[in-house]
């Protein structure tokens, strides 16, 4: 990937195009005289009980009703009388979802079978799924998604983002009783794990929660995230009229470069006015229709004509009844003069760089200056900031949205996932 984004930085260099100069709160109801909870956030009810938990919503407090999450077992323990009540509400409201969701896996699962040999880890997930929901007490998810109404506490405290990242990934591990346990003591045992406790982010806890009804958009994404999980061969990157496999998935992008698309994109480069190839991603995602699958993911790469930045879009791809459609995306930009020098020359000790000029210049495109090969190399340590940027962050999206069909089934213990020895 690297040595197509260098000879394509290298061609814009040299066009006239590119030897341009480069131009360069706190929630309401809350009270601030205190400080706020070191894991999670706190909310007291209007019976004086305290609940330890996740707030959801953007604003809480007395006098508006919002959403929080709460842990079942502790909530169990600490406040019964209200978690017996939670409950019936959302087994109440779960039938009609619970109902959906087995028709949505039995016919899912009658596609993968007719698709697929013996083995399909997605057919072998759905059955042990569609077993769980045969038991009630297999459905009583670890988290409790709660509605607190308006007039329905005296106070609500919203602790600080870290303390909130590390109850979300405390619940995630199943780790005893986090919501009472010292907030060093819980970093030590998030650490132990392997996960990062600083930052603001919340991860997705989403298979957590109880089965919700869902529209069929989001269900056809989840399918697609999950088959892309396990199906290779469905991730691309796109630059221009190129459309490489994309090598994060351990593949040989150049070994598999289409010519007449390289020589195509580098003509459309020299000559703008030339006019583009047919779009390379519709024959692709028909390929992947034929074979039975509904996702694909394309990272597209776009430079600046003056060079000045980069920008990279990762996108799911999503086949529904009428088609395929880009159910979402997540982006990045880097500006080349933002690049560290060292990133450029580290690229530069690469022995494939030196190649990537050789090839630029028997193009036609005359010597390769020294201001061109630092340009072109800026250029590419840009793309790979950027390509880590949205990656990263679409990663998590998509591992949101999938199954888990990779991990151990419920009732066996999840690797890493014990509690630590005292």
């Amino acid at each position: 990937m690297l040595r197509v984004v260098l000879l394509a930085g290298l061609i814009a260099v040299a066009s006239p195009a590119g030897a341009q100069e480069p131009k360069g709160d706190r929630p309401p109801g809350g009270s601030t005289d205190q400080a706020p909870p070191e894991v999670g956030d706190r909310v007291v009810l209007r019976d004086g009980k305290t609940v330890v938990g996740l707030v959801t919503s953007t604003a809480a407090g007395p006098r508006v009703g919002f959403d929080m999450l709460v842990g079942r077992e502790w909530a169990e323990a600490h406040v019964p009388e209200h978690a017996a009540r939670w409950s019936r509400n959302i087994g109440t409201m779960s039938r009609s979802a619970i109902a959906e969701r087995r028709r949505r896996l039995e016919a899912w699962r009658d596609e993968r079978s007719r698709a697929s040999g013996a083995g399909d880890r997605i057919v072998a997930w759905i059955d042990a799924e569609l077993k769980r929901m045969d038991d009630p007490a297999q459905l009583q998810a670890p988290l409790l998604a709660v509605r607190i109404p308006r007039d329905g506490c005296r106070s609500a405290e919203r602790g600080t983002d870290a303390g909130r990242r590390m109850l979300a990934l405390a619940w995630l591990c199943r780790l005893p009783n986090p919501e009472n346990s010292a907030p060093g003591e819980l970093r030590d045992a998030l650490e132990g794990r392997g996960f990062d406790p600083d930052g603001g982010e919340v991860p997705s806890l989403d298979r957590l929660l109880p089965i919700a009804s869902e529209p069929e958009a989001k269900w056809s994404a989840r399918r697609a995230a999950t088959e892309l999980a396990v199906e290779r061969g469905r991730k691309f990157v796109r630059y221009g009229d190129l459309l490489l496999p994309d090598p994060s998935e351990g593949q040989a992008a150049e070994m598999k470069i289409d010519p007449s698309m390289l020589l195509g994109e580098i003509g459309k480069l020299l000559d703008p006015g030339g006019g583009g190839a047919v779009d390379p991603l519709a024959p692709a995602l028909e390929k992947i229709a034929r074979e039975g699958g509904s996702g694909a993911v394309v990272t597209t790469l776009n430079m600046a004509p003056d060079l000045s930045r980069v920008a990279v879009e990762s996108a799911l791809w999503v086949r529904g009844p009428r088609g395929w459609t880009n159910f979402g995306s997540r982006n990045a930009v880097v500006r080349t003069d933002e690049v560290d020098p060292g990133v450029a020359a580290g690229i530069a000790q690469d022995p494939q760089v030196q190649s990537i000029f050789n090839i630029a210049e028997g193009l036609g495109l005359g010597a390769v200056t020294g201001e061109m090969k630092e340009r072109s190399l800026r250029i590419g340590a840009a793309t790979g900031q950027a390509l880590g940027l949205a990656r990263s962050a679409f990663r998590q999206e998509l591992d949101a949205l999938a199954f888990p069909v990779l991990e151990p089934t419920p009732a066996a213990p999840r690797a890493g996932a014990e509690p630590r020895p005292e």
